[in-house]
């Protein structure tokens, strides 16, 4: 079996039935070095929230491959080395009881998509075992049903974050601009900000410059979670 490497996002869920989740306000675009040269395990954001068409299921998703510029949304593929995973905290104590993971083979616009789970971790926390995948699989951009009815979806969206870049360069200047973007000019006559604009007043550089991520989309009972 090939080396791979894994990136996951960890949600805490307590109590199955109402859904209450541990909120958290933070995205991740580009930070480290280590993603910026591998940016296909690097994870922008994680969301868990009720469907909107039905409150018994709950929807997961994962972005990753941030920065994607207009026009490049084709060309971008997921990594097919790294077993991307949500891991499910179900009674608070900082361990996955569940694990959902996902994985891609092939290249082009149509990568195979393969899911696994909800089921129990092989091992937690940062040894990571793959799991038995659903003989079901799908391509990118095409959502599909696992064999066990989860619904899936992995390919290219909108960036949904908002940041007002231009700020952030006014309030931490000496920080690096990632590769293969440029940094908002700054006003020489304008002194350091030391906080963010007004939500009237900011400018959203991710949706002004038209940047996109790959999303993993996961759907299910949330049921599923806890009977298996």
């Amino acid at each position: 079996m090939k080396a791979v490497t894994t990136v996951m996002g960890l949600t805490a869920i307590i109590g199955i039935v109402g859904l209450a989740t541990v909120k958290a306000r933070a995205s991740d675009h580009a930070d480290t070095q280590e993603v910026v040269n591998r940016p296909g395990s690097d994870i922008s954001d994680v969301f868990v929230f009720p469907s909107p068409e039905n409150p018994d299921n709950v929807v997961f998703v994962m972005n990753v491959r941030p920065l994607i510029g207009q026009g490049q949304s084709a060309s971008v593929e997921f990594d097919t080395d790294v077993l991307y995973q949500f891991k499910i905290d179900l009674n608070q104590d900082g361990k996955e009881d569940r694990v959902i993971q996902v994985m891609f083979e092939g290249s082009g616009p149509n990568q195979v998509v393969k899911v696994a789970g909800p089921k129990v971790p092989g091992s937690v926390g940062t040894v990571n075992n793959a799991l038995a995948m659903d003989p079901v699989t799908g391509i990118t951009g095409e959502a599909f049903w696992s064999s066990n009815q989860i619904h899936v979806f992995a390919g290219p969206r909108e960036d949904p974050f908002f940041f007002d870049l231009e700020q952030f360069f006014t309030i931490l200047p000496d920080r690096g601009v990632p590769s293969g973007l440029t940094s908002p000019p700054m006003d020489p006559n304008q002194p350091m900000a030391t906080s963010w604009r007004d939500p009237g007043d900011a400018v959203d550089f991710l949706s002004n410059g038209g940047f996109n991520v790959l999303s993993i989309v996961v759907e299910m009972p949330k049921s599923k979670l806890v009977n298996l």
